[in-house]
């Protein structure tokens, strides 16, 4: 069987699931798979960043609002007949609510085949932070007073999979712990890894990109950064990416009379990513048990250390004192950022070739011929 359909919440803001499907249709396609895409949304920059793949749009509102949630049964009415579209296709859903549109249409049609890209267990179910970022008030005390019965519910529905595999150790631990079973394997995000010739004129800024949430700890890398700007005046904070709490970070800044120092700056091209990576001194990323984290792997590609949180995929990803530096505390984040800018050349430069060596690890025809296995199986 090689016709595969994603199933995908919305692409209405960036981040590293969206990549990972995205990346995993293109390269099947070029494996001789026919692959297709089933969201509620999709922004139009990102469609035309994708054209080459085909999208299908739901007729529903996307997951990110109350109404989707208020409603939730007559939206999966309406998804159950658009699968019922696909019957030779494997089902190929990725983070929630996808996975359970998946699960419950196989409660009708049991022959349908489902794997689940597990980057983490049901969020707004499984996890307190997750719960905790929602910011529509009604959304978020409906999560809390419902979460007994839609954990139970999740935890039944999640028996309909043929398959799971999950994006990083980290991530089986944590459907381990959840779905009181053992995943059937892990396989990374496919990452496209082009090793590019090292910068030999880094510029003095700290770079870091991701959506702008609060899970995200944003305003801890402020601080920290704060802390050494007096030290360090030539140097600046780049911040790439939209999100919700983008004015309250813009806001701490200026508290925080960094001024200029920190600059946002929005949505970026491929190409600018590229550039702000490649000359960056270090990419931090301040998220607490990040599932996987592309962002480190693609900053190492590019020969720049990364500062990250000693938790979750970075423990994977990083080597610490390395390829970059993990970091615990509050303190320490500061120490590390104090120290990646105060690295003599030579260091230096012996953490950047091994950052890149350390990149290769993940590159995408890995990822791809795994998943290829997962398939053949079914």
């Amino acid at each position: 069987m090689k016709k595969i359909l994603f199933l995908f919440p919305h692409f209405l803001l960036p981040g590293g699931a969206a990549n990972s499907t995205v990346r995993f249709a293109r390269a099947l396609n070029e494996k001789g798979y026919t692959t297709e895409i089933i969201c509620t949304k999709i922004n139009a920059d990102f469609l035309r960043e994708n054209s080459d793949l085909k999208f299908t749009l739901l007729n529903i509102p996307h997951s990110g609002t109350f109404l989707y949630w208020a409603l939730f049964p007559f939206w999966q009415i309406k998804i159950n007949k658009a699968l019922e579209e696909y019957p030779d296709h494997i089902l190929f859903p990725q983070v929630l609510p996808s996975n359970w549109w998946a699960w419950i249409f196989k409660l009708t049609h049991k022959n349908q085949k489902i794997i689940w890209n597990c980057n983490e267990p049901s969020a707004f179910i499984h996890s307190k932070t997750w719960i905790s970022a929602i910011h529509n008030p009604l959304m978020h005390i409906g999560a809390i007073v419902l979460n007994p019965i839609l954990k139970i519910t999740d935890i039944y529905l999640e028996k309909q999979n043929d398959f799971v595999f999950c994006n990083s150790q980290y991530s089986a631990s944590d459907y381990e712990k959840s779905y009181h079973k053992k995943s059937d394997g892990v396989i990374y995000p496919p990452s496209y890894i082009k090793i590019p010739p090292l910068s030999k004129t880094k510029k003095k800024y700290i770079f870091t990109v991701s959506r702008l949430s609060k899970f995200k700890n944003f305003d801890l890398l402020i601080k920290s950064f704060a802390k050494i700007s007096k030290k360090f005046p030539d140097y600046s904070l780049l911040i790439a990416g939209e999100g919700e709490e983008k004015t309250t970070l813009q806001e701490l800044a200026q508290k925080n009379n960094l001024g200029s120092k920190v600059k946002f700056l929005g949505k970026v091209s491929d190409e600018k990513l590229s550039e702000l990576y490649t000359n960056a001194r270090a990419t931090a990323l301040c998220s607490k048990n990040e599932p996987f984290g592309l962002v480190p792997v693609e900053s190492m590609m590019y020969g720049t250390p990364v500062i990250a949180h000693k938790s979750g995929g970075p423990l994977e990803t990083i080597l610490d004192n390395k390829t970059g530096y993990l970091y615990e505390g509050h303190d320490d984040l500061t120490f590390f950022l104090e120290k990646i800018i105060a690295l003599n050349n030579k260091k230096y430069l012996k953490i950047q070739k091994s950052a890149q060596t350390q990149a290769k690890k993940f590159d995408i025809s890995k990822s791809v011929e795994e998943l290829e296995e997962v398939f053949k199986k079914l």
